[in-house]
């Protein structure tokens, strides 16, 4: 399903790029003036595909989110370990934040969907604004558990080793390393600790924006009209451009670092399949591959419909 999470990604990209490249008529400037109809038109294509982007991230988030949470759960509890060896862990601790990190553009930018002002809309813009904050939240609910195991699995007691309770010896792991692992790129010490330091990093930084986004709206609903409150709303306005442009500088790094994460472990995986005389299915195509691209097909036919009939 790896094509669908980078296409997921690219989606989220390119849509905040686009929406804060062509900003809504309220802020253009002499020279879009000019191609004011045109920009308003496709800025009205980009905002419906990505409302529509949304709708299918969100389908594709929760339910990876709940197989991550369902597949880590029975290796850390010692239910089953059955296909869940340490590369696996690895992949699913990557795709549960692969999976989220497009979803921060939509549900904390709130600005780039901003359409044409109308008193109309303005009400309805900002119920589905919290609507999706608030499905964004339920995903980043369901993250803790798969960053949780991540955590534990990066620097928690290691079962390999000559002390008591540890389940096997380094020198019998040595050897199990040696046949598996022969004529295989091994993963290297730096390569650990990129995935380890991306992977925890990418997690803290979508938690405290979700947190900060909490707070925010727990004190705009209960003091609303408070100088506090309106002192930071003129600041959250002003800081907008340059939040805007934080987030299209580091999701990108880090989902990028993400695909490295999934791409290197599977390649480990494939050599190891290869050398015990297996075959490597999750390079296959399957239905979850294409299930996870097609998932996003109406945003493809809600810009089309709107870009003919807009």
């Amino acid at each position: 399903m790896i094509l669908g999470y980078i296409l997921e990604n690219v989606l989220g990209f390119f849509f905040a790029l686009a929406l804060f490249i062509l900003p809504p008529s309220s802020r253009c400037t002499r020279e879009t003036e000019r191609r004011l109809p045109y920009v308003e038109r496709v800025r009205g294509v980009l905002i419906q595909g990505c409302s529509s982007f949304y709708d299918s991230a969100i389908v594709l988030c929760f339910s990876s989110q709940i197989a991550s949470i369902v597949m880590l759960s029975r290796l850390d509890y010692g239910v089953s370990a059955s296909g869940m060896g340490d590369s696996t862990a690895k992949i699913t601790w990557a795709v549960s934040l692969l999976t989220l990190l497009p979803l921060l553009y939509v549900a904390y930018l709130s600005q780039l969907l901003q359409g044409p002002p109308s008193n109309k809309q303005a009400a309805r813009q900002v119920s589905k604004q919290k609507l999706r904050f608030g499905l964004f939240s339920v995903c980043w609910l369901l993250t803790l558990y798969p960053f949780y195991s991540k955590v534990i699995g990066y620097f928690g007691p290691s079962l390999i080793g000559n002390d008591e309770g540890q389940v096997i010896s380094d020198h019998d792991w040595h050897i199990i390393q040696a046949v598996c692992t022969a004529n295989v790129k091994d993963i290297s010490d730096r390569e650990l600790v990129a995935m380890q330091l991306f992977g925890v990093t990418g997690s803290l930084f979508v938690s405290s924006c979700t947190l900060i986004q909490v707070i925010w709206l727990g004190l705009h609903r209960q003091h609303e009209d408070s100088k506090l409150v309106q002192r930071v709303k003129r600041y959250r306005i002003s800081i907008g451009p340059k939040l805007t442009i934080l987030f299209l500088v580091l999701l990108p790094i880090f989902a990028v670092s993400q695909i490295w994460t999934i791409l290197r472990m599977r390649q480990f995986q494939e050599g190891i399949a290869r050398n015990t005389g297996n075959g490597y299915l999750d390079s296959q195509w399957t239905f979850g591959q294409v299930a996870s691209i097609t998932v996003f097909a109406p945003v493809a036919v809600e810009c089309g419909f709107h870009w003919v009939n807009g």
